[in-house]
């Protein structure tokens, strides 16, 4: 008996042992690159922003444009099928009291979206007419993306990713056994991330394009800044500010998915006596479900009464929608 039970607390000690050498790191990375490889399913989100500005010598037309951005929130749900190349946007969004509801959708080529207030639909290839999108109508390449989402594997160390509880969620698919896992960056972290990835975004030529294209049709002054030099200025500008904190939790269910996110970030500009951003914070909750399910998808029939042109659009906006879906400072 006394070796039996010798034998026992070896093995629950070899078993606990193996447990403390497993790695949180290695188990955050094969949930993220397995979620990634979803095809089709349903997204659902929430966020919020709050950013405080120092409004000093600015003008009250100035101040009543920022009053917009002061205090942000909304939320989306997404029907997806990467396959087929269909999707759904719902979104709602509320920019300083003043709150829409917008939705996009892609069917194949075909993409339009549904006006807020107006409650008509607006063919997006009638944009595209002044922005020369390619075929694949990508602005970001595939290859970008892929290289950002390794670059944030690739900034954690192991002591970054704590390993929780297990935690019951109550998901858009009824209850739902996860584990969580919390990753925490400090300031140079995330100063080094941002930097790689405007190194990154330099680099892909489709964004580049794209930008020339815009500024060719968009813009009337000589003055405007290459695309080079914006991003220049964005990975030196990172500097200006301090973050305060970051905090990204995902919960994986027992099929290695994440099946929901949040971030929480703050940050301070760290000079901010001269006019303009003082301080943001940001956070978002994001729901993965319907995991490749197949999907349905509710498609209006576009006619002349219910489409606008461009041109119709902005006689028919009110000029509070006209002030924000128009500014182009």
């Amino acid at each position: 008996m006394k070796r039996l039970l010798c034998a026992a607390l070896a093995l629950v000690l070899v078993i606990s042992l193996s447990a403390c050498n497993t790695s949180s790191l290695e188990e955050y990375k094969k949930a993220s690159e397995k979620t990634d490889q979803i095809t089709r399913g349903k997204v659902s989100g929430e966020f919020s922003t709050v950013t405080e500005f120092n409004t000093n010598n600015m003008t009250a037309e100035e101040i009543k444009e920022l009053n917009y951005y002061k205090d942000m929130k909304g939320s989306f749900n997404v029907s997806y099928d990467e396959e087929a190349g269909k999707s759904i946007f719902k979104n709602y969004l509320n920019m300083g009291g003043l709150g829409f509801d917008f939705e996009v959708f892609i069917n194949g080529k075909e993409m339009f979206m549904k006006l807020p207030v107006v409650g008509k639909y607006m063919k997006l290839d009638e944009i595209e007419s002044n922005i020369n999108v390619e075929e694949s109508e990508e602005i970001i390449s595939e290859e970008t993306i892929d290289l950002i989402t390794k670059k944030w594997i690739s900034l954690m160390n192991e002591d970054d990713v704590f390993k929780g509880k297990d935690i019951v969620l109550t998901t858009p698919d009824g209850e739902v056994k996860t584990t969580e896992y919390a990753i925490k960056l400090n300031d140079q972290q995330i100063k080094t991330l941002f930097r790689e990835i405007t190194d990154i975004l330099a680099r892909d030529e489709k964004l580049k394009s794209f930008y020339g294209e815009y500024i060719k049709k968009n813009s009337e002054g000589s003055d405007i800044k290459s695309f080079e030099d914006i991003l220049a200025d964005l990975k030196t500008g990172v500097d200006n500010y301090n973050i305060e904190s970051f905090v990204y939790t995902a919960y994986v269910d027992i099929d290695g998915y994440i099946v929901n996110e949040t971030i929480e970030v703050s940050a301070k500009v760290i000079d901010s006596e001269e006019k303009g951003l003082k301080s943001f914070s940001y956070s978002l909750d994001l729901n993965n479900f319907d995991i490749n399910k197949e999907q349905v998808f509710d498609f209006p029939v576009l006619t002349n009464d219910n489409t606008l042109s461009v041109d119709e659009m902005d006689e028919s906006m009110p000029d509070m929608m006209k002030d924000l879906f128009n500014n182009e400072d």
